[in-house]
């Protein structure tokens, strides 16, 4: 049996229909690229406003408010400390601890007027605020009617729980209200933004493959190797993505220098400040007071405030574990002291703890004098600021306290400020990620497009 042959004007016109397949095949291939194209972008701009929005919650919406809410706890346990000492001594409206009162209440509003400014979340932060509005006004007439002639105790002692039981707690409230928004910015929105970053680079990919499809197509049509344009486009976009890539690895490498290394020890020496000062408050009341039940409360709320700072027992900080990340969950300073990154944070923490321990250990002194009938030099121990007194310890620890949370500040700073400028470019590598392959595409085909219509 003989073999079939096609015939000649069919194997032309095979051919012929072949060619004439070639230019629909290339406005396919550039149109499947410029969907792409456009598709990678949108998802790449995502990605970007997911970045972009854990660093402006953690470092523009949430911290301010929450350094304010914390910076308004502690200037009015300060002021409140003060008023007590103004009654302890028996000094006029115009003595030392009726300024710093007056000074320090100044202060407070101050901070509760830039949290009022730097509402973010509604009712949530708004509540608070007015809570706190609220009994201040009710606070400072109960410490007006104390002050006037002829004012008894009484007041004072209402305004004292109002302190601890009404303010207090409504600034704690409005720091917890944002730090909640910080952490579930850092922890949701970290993995929303991973999300977007892997679907970014998974349609890249698919973006690629079909370049170098086009590629492999065109030198199979029409013989040539490599499209210029085509290939420039290709290796701009590998280089746009890779680059995005990086940055967006970046931008998550700074948001947790800036959240779990430095901000978590700001918040965790912010409270310990508030927690101090309202301790320093519960001290000169215990003295204030001749009542011995209202003594042993007044005893029982400073033991609490002492443990919520530090709730290991030692006498100094040569008593410290080796491993300082075992302290984790004992107290405020304990969480400080296992959470030490930075230059300089090491000692600086150990020297608030060791003026905490300082001050806690006079304050057993105090108590002791005032057990056994010395009133006067308990008060004198309690206001004292000569090395080895009540106040001078307390200085010491709130000076280093201070230091050591301006070291972790700083470097939040400088971790959101990288943080800021790695975002910025995320959005600028979008552009070659859009343009690249779309242009590249657009002048390489369209230059084999052209072969057929001469």
């Amino acid at each position: 049996m003989s073999s079939t042959h096609l015939p000649a004007d069919f194997s032309g016109a095979s051919q012929q229909a072949s060619r004439f397949n070639v230019p629909a095949q290339l406005r396919i291939r550039q149109a499947v690229i410029a969907a792409l194209s456009l598709l990678v972008a949108l998802v790449g701009f995502c990605a970007y406003r997911s970045y972009a929005t854990v660093v402006q919650t953690i470092g523009k919406d949430s911290e301010p408010s929450i350094v304010a809410a914390e910076n308004i706890r502690s200037t009015l346990s300060d002021a409140h400390t003060s008023i007590i000492n103004v009654f302890l001594t028996g000094e006029g409206p115009d003595g030392p601890g009726a300024t710093e009162y007056r000074k320090s209440m100044a202060q407070a509003n101050d901070h509760l007027v830039a949290a009022a400014q730097n509402i973010t979340y509604g009712d949530e932060e708004r509540r608070p605020i007015l809570d706190i509005m609220d009994h201040l006004s009710e606070y400072q007439r109960l410490i007006g009617l104390a002050q006037a002639p002829g004012g008894n105790l009484k007041a004072l002692g209402q305004a004292d729980d109002l302190m601890r039981e009404r303010i207090a707690p409504a600034a704690e409230a409005l720091a917890q209200v944002n730090f909640e928004h910080l952490d579930t910015a850092f922890t949701d929105g970290r993995m929303t933004a991973h999300r977007w970053l892997y679907a970014f680079i998974a349609l890249s990919l698919l973006l690629l493959a079909v370049l170098l499809d086009t590629q492999r197509y065109v030198y199979l049509s029409f013989r040539r190797l490599i499209n210029p344009a085509i290939a420039a486009g290709t290796l701009l976009l590998i280089l746009a993505v890779g680059m995005f890539s990086i940055q967006a690895a970046n931008v998550m490498s700074s948001m947790r220098v800036a959240k779990e290394d430095a901000f978590d020890s700001v918040y965790a020496l912010s409270r310990a400040q508030a927690v101090a000062y309202s301790a320093n408050a519960q001290e000169s009341v215990y003295l204030l007071t001749q009542d011995k039940d209202e003594q042993a409360r007044q005893t029982a709320l400073f033991k609490d405030s002492a443990h919520r700072l530090f709730s290991v027992d030692m006498a100094n900080v040569a008593q410290l574990p080796a491993d300082l990340k075992s302290l984790q969950g004992q107290g405020l300073l304990g969480n400080e002291l296992a959470n030490i990154t930075f230059d300089g944070e090491d000692a600086a923490a150990k020297a608030t703890l060791a003026g905490w321990l300082d001050y806690v250990r006079i304050d057993r002194q105090i108590r002791a004098l005032e057990a056994a009938g010395r009133h006067k030099d308990a008060v004198a121990l309690c206001l004292g600021t000569q090395p080895g007194q009540s106040d001078w310890a307390f200085e010491r620890f709130v000076k280093a306290l201070l230091k050591t949370m301006d070291i972790n500040q700083t470097q939040f700073d400088l971790a959101i400020g990288r943080a800021f400028g790695e975002v910025r470019w995320l959005w600028v590598l979008l552009l070659p990620a859009l343009l690249c392959p779309l242009l590249g595409s657009l002048f390489g085909l369209q230059q084999r497009l052209a072969e057929f219509r001469e």
